[in-house]
């Protein structure tokens, strides 16, 4: 071997043995930003170990994570963060998917910001970061968006709105147009519809859902759908407490839905939980999101 050739091949195993320290590096960052809720740092980040992946040769797994950060910024409005992961996707030469397109909202209902009774729907995959690390990047990103494309599809059709995805969480708002009489049963068939298509991919999804009064709205122009209210912190502590299969209901929501599910046979679990934030235990209700409870609305 002739000496320039050694020298070659000793630059080159130097770069990849700094390109995959580099990779290690980005990716405990993007754990631990995403362990802390910060997005937009797992977002930014991400891009670069992306393209350090692609680099490396890894470009599957470089092009699920981009498209992941992409599908994820669209979704919640980060425009801008969707459109830098896309760019570096161009760069290197990757197709992106596209996100699905946001659902459309009445200008009547863009505008008019008040207090009305909504029914919130949470839900989210259970032992998300535990699968993600027994399964591949690109499957991961696949499952996830099919599940929000499946959320948007079920909350869209039963007249409710997307407020935001964050990764592998939904969260949706009923009735933000004030006129809807039985927008918690579409809130829960909601929850139930989702609960069982994400099974269909083996996703475990656990659901809350809560009734009560919001001021929901566009509290500025061009802004994200706002709903606030203790409503919207209840439903999310519901959610936390599902298993896989499983919405647990607030006892207004019960109360609104009780006739539905006795109809249906479908085996319901009185519950007393003390929830973060809620000063007397918190009466609810879990139901198994089976086919048996009735998915067809």
């Amino acid at each position: 071997m002739s000496p320039r050739l050694a020298a070659a091949r000793g630059r080159l195993a130097l770069y990849e043995g700094r390109l995959q320290e580099a990779i290690e590096l980005l990716g405990s960052a993007v754990a631990t930003f995403k362990e802390g809720g910060l997005l937009l740092d797992v977002w930014h980040v991400g891009r670069s170990l992306a393209e350090a992946e692609a680099r490396a040769g890894d470009r599957d797994g470089a092009r699920a994570r981009l498209m992941s950060i992409a599908f994820a910024a669209d979704a919640a409005g980060a425009r801008l963060a969707a459109m830098l992961a896309r760019d570096v996707a161009a760069d290197l030469g990757i197709e992106v998917a596209a996100a699905p397109e946001p659902q459309k909202v009445s200008e009547a209902d863009r505008f008019a910001t008040g207090e009305r009774m909504v029914s919130v729907l949470f839900a989210d995959v259970r032992d998300y970061t535990e699968m993600s690390g027994r399964r591949a990047p690109a499957e991961m990103a696949e499952r996830i968006a099919s599940l929000q494309r499946w959320a948007s599809q079920e909350v869209g059709r039963r007249h409710g709105v997307v407020d935001k995805f964050a990764g592998d969480a939904v969260m949706a708002t009923f009735n933000i147009s004030g006129q809807s009489t039985d927008h918690t049963l579409a809130a829960l068939q909601t929850a139930i519809a989702i609960i069982d298509k994400a099974s269909l991919i083996d996703l475990p999804v656990g659901a809350g859902v809560a009734v009560g009064p919001a001021v929901v709205g566009r509290l500025a122009e061009a802004a994200n759908l706002s709903v606030l209210g203790e409503v919207t912190n209840l439903a999310a502590r519901l959610q936390a407490q599902s298993s896989a299969g499983e919405v647990t209901i607030s006892e207004e929501a019960h109360r609104r839905v009780q006739a539905w599910l006795s109809e249906r046979g479908t085996a319901v679990e009185r519950v007393e939980l003390n929830l973060k934030g809620f000063v007397e235990p918190v009466i609810a209700f879990r139901v198994r999101a089976t086919a048996e409870a009735g998915l067809r609305a």
